[in-house]
């Protein structure tokens, strides 16, 4: 037996047992009429809640932007950091700023790398 079978034979299985139980507890009375009136369906709106959870996802995601473009520079500074350092040590030359954790400035400032990434 494949497996699209079994799934067809086991969700028969499960609505023949759906059936069977609805109709042993029987049909229910409708509710008694009441006076609230309810609006038509293009005219009601999903409110304060709705606007408030739109708003919170929203604030969100904007947030999560600005939290990846700060990620992707500081990752993009580092790159550029070793680059520098890797071309440096291949023609024999110093780094700009002197080594990493020397003490010494690097070009962007930085004290000689004592700065965590992303504390500046």
């Amino acid at each position: 037996m494949t497996p699209g079978t079994l799934l067809a034979v086991a969700h028969g299985t499960l609505l023949q047992g759906w059936g069977s139980l609805a109709a042993a507890t029987g049909p229910t009375p409708s509710p008694s009429p009441s006076t609230l009136e309810i609006p038509p369906e293009d005219q009601t709106s999903p409110g304060l809640l709705g606007f408030l959870v739109t708003f919170a996802a929203a604030a969100a995601v904007i947030f999560l932007a600005f939290s990846l473009v700060r990620h992707l520079r500081v990752v993009d500074r580092n790159a550029r950091r070793l680059q520098a350092e890797r071309d440096g040590a291949a023609s024999g030359d110093a780094p700009a700023g002197g080594a990493a954790g020397d003490g010494a400035p690097t070009a962007d400032g930085d004290p000689g790398g004592t700065t965590p990434p992303g504390r500046r």
